[in-house]
């Protein structure tokens, strides 16, 4: 009998990684998936059953805020003394410009902090107390008996996910392991290990991008220190990239787009909103140099929107004209990041990435995706909305996980406006001399590229469930 593996799929992420490489299928062959969705998406769920999966709904997860509160202290013992990266204080402090706290308010908020974070080092047992009341006050709340209900009803025997890091995915798991079932997580992006918080629990195996993820997770959790629990099997989502069957041709990808004929690119891949709420004058710098005629009028720039934005701040923003074409992406409609991605959403991108000219992006694995297809690499790194506080900008570009982008020299860092539009121009000119490090970077970031990334993670969730 084969076991009974529940694969939670909670937003678009784990839809292209879990679903659209193939793994979903490929796993059905020694295991019996059962999938959850968070969210009612009736063409997916169409789709799952036509091909004869189980599908069920993840149960909503209401906690009280006392306990939300008693986590948030634990949080902060996690960041300090686990988690260590200048990461997290890097976005703290770009990002706390653009929050409108009063003063005695944001005083009163950074005291408490900083009272925890002196508890935690004179008291290193104090932790444990917290821990011990987390795991009593955890059973109380209104989900966990209907999640250890569900999780009976359905008669699981092993979860795999590739978003550990989610509360819903993180109560499943503790009730699970608690039971001695079997749990496995594929960390979906390079940068989840050292952007998200406390978890309750350690899984019992990963699966990860690159040996970098693989440090983190190593220095993070003592319980990993053994080679063996970690398999560093590169990024299935970038299989796409290495697979002809997922491109259009140039020319049908212009007409999808609506981009003119015999116009060369320049693709500006923008980042979320929550993020980078300032990120839209880089774009409205490339219009305004064009009509300027400092940008050849020979070329086009094409607007990418993130699947976690929506395109009208952009328009709003940089304003409509006939030289900027803007491609949205699909957005749920009670959360941007509940809804399906179709194969040919992967298509788009893909070709979007295959047959622009030149790259630019923010702070993103976006220079990743570019790199695999060997496209100059451009970074603003400058605020011009904010000059005062540009550092602190330049800071996000400092974060670990991009460190190791960085260091392979593969972005080329515009530092003020009229050096990002010499990027831009000379790119275009010469391509060539603005890509000799893509291969480096792709490399170091993913590990392998060779197409074959789903079927090492595969390999690695067989190895894991069949014993």
């Amino acid at each position: 009998m084969k076991k009974r593996i529940l694969v939670p799929i909670v937003g678009q992420g784990s839809i292209i990684h879990i679903i659209r490489t193939g793994m979903l299928d490929k796993m059905r062959t020694f295991c019996e998936p059962v999938v959850a969705l968070l969210w009612n998406q009736e063409d997916l769920v169409e789709e799952l059953k036509a091909k004869g999966y189980e599908v069920t709904f993840i149960p909503p997860y209401n906690v009280s805020t006392e306990y939300l509160q008693l986590k948030s202290k634990i949080n902060i013992w996690y960041i300090n003394h686990k988690l260590k990266t200048p990461s997290v204080s890097l976005q703290q402090k770009y990002l706390a410009q653009f929050k409108k706290e009063r003063f005695v308010k944001k005083f009163k908020k950074q005291l408490r902090e900083n009272v925890y974070k002196l508890r935690f080092k004179l008291q290193p047992e104090y932790i444990n107390r917290l821990k011990a009341e987390e795991n009593e006050q955890i059973k109380n709340q209104n989900c966990y008996q209907v999640y250890v209900d569900w999780l009976k009803q359905l008669k699981i025997e092993g979860l795999f996910t590739v978003t550990p890091f989610l509360a819903e995915v993180d109560l499943m798991a503790r009730i699970l392991k608690l039971k001695g079932t079997p749990i496995l997580a594929s960390i979906y992006s390079f940068d989840n290990v050292t952007k998200r918080g406390w978890q309750s629990i350690v899984f019992d195996r990963y699966i990860v991008w690159n040996k970098y993820n693989k440090a983190e997770l190593q220095r993070i959790y003592k319980q990993l220190e053994q080679d063996s629990l970690i398999t560093v099997a590169g990024a299935p989502q970038f299989d796409f990239h290495y697979n002809e069957n997922y491109a259009w041709s140039k020319e049908e990808w212009m007409n999808r787009l609506g981009i003119p004929a015999n116009k060369k690119v320049i693709l500006y891949s923008g980042g979320p909103v929550s993020l980078l709420p300032d990120e839209p004058q880089y774009l409205k710098a490339l219009k305004e140099a064009y009509e300027e005629g400092k940008i050849s009028k020979d070329n086009v720039i094409l607007f990418r929107c993130h699947p976690l934005d929506k395109v009208e701040r952009w328009k709003k923003y940089v304003g409509e004209t006939d030289f900027i074409v803007y491609d949205s992406a699909p957005n749920g409609e009670k959360k941007l990041d509940h809804v399906n991605v179709t194969d040919e959403d992967i298509m788009k991108l893909m070709s979007t990435l295959k047959h622009a000219d030149v790259h630019i992006n923010v702070i993103s694995t976006m220079a990743v995706d570019g790199s695999a297809f060997k496209k100059p690499q451009i970074g603003p790194y400058y605020d011009d909305v904010h000059p005062s506080t540009q550092d602190l900008f330049r800071g996000m570009y400092h974060q670990e996980h991009y460190l190791p982008i960085l260091k392979t020299e593969t972005v080329n860092l515009a530092n003020n406006r009229e050096q990002y539009i010499e990027f831009v121009n000379k790119a275009m000119q010469n391509p060539s001399s603005y890509t000799t490090n893509c291969s480096k970077c792709v490399s170091e970031i993913v590990t392998y590229t060779d197409g074959q990334s789903t079927n090492r993670a595969v390999a690695a969730i067989k190895d894991f469930f069949v014993q």
